[in-house]
């Protein structure tokens, strides 16, 4: 007879309830973020992600441990960067008897609605040791032009 208590990461009903209220208000701002995951089976994890600027670009990096870069896909439309992928279980870790068992495992789903003045054609994405790195360029601010009435 086991004494301790088995304990697997599965969404909670309040995770839930996060993901579908981060659905809601994803695309009221620049950069908002859908940490929920589009639709798809709730067994999801959601690595964490950090946003900066200065004046010329937008950096994202984000936190993937234990992946490698051919397993995470990035993906630019309708001014949303997208980003994916799936952690994969261990060899033999389904055989085993586990007590408690955080490490997340499964496909994750990062969405980020942009700015609009940004320069798409030239957003690069790098990944080393376990950080994916995004750089997303800025695009010049089109001024409003003052229009004489004759």
């Amino acid at each position: 007879m086991k004494a301790l208590k088995k304990r697997v990461n599965e969404p909670s009903p309040i995770d839930m309830l996060r993901r579908e209220m981060d659905l809601f208000f994803d695309d009221m701002v620049p950069f908002s973020w859908s940490r929920g995951n589009g639709g798809k089976e709730l067994d999801t994890w959601t690595p964490t992600a950090d946003i900066s600027e200065d004046e010329n670009e937008y950096v994202i990096r984000m936190d993937i441990p234990g992946m490698e870069k051919k397993d995470i896909k990035v993906n630019f439309q309708d001014g949303r960067i997208t980003i994916t992928g799936e952690r994969k279980m261990e060899e033999k870790e389904d055989e085993k008897d586990f007590i408690r068992r955080e490490r997340y495992r499964g496909s994750f789903y990062r969405s980020f609605t942009l700015p609009e003045t940004i320069k798409e054609d030239q957003i690069q994405a790098s990944f080393k040791e376990g950080v994916l790195k995004l750089i997303v360029p800025k695009g010049e601010v089109v001024k409003p032009k003052s229009i004489k009435i004759n």
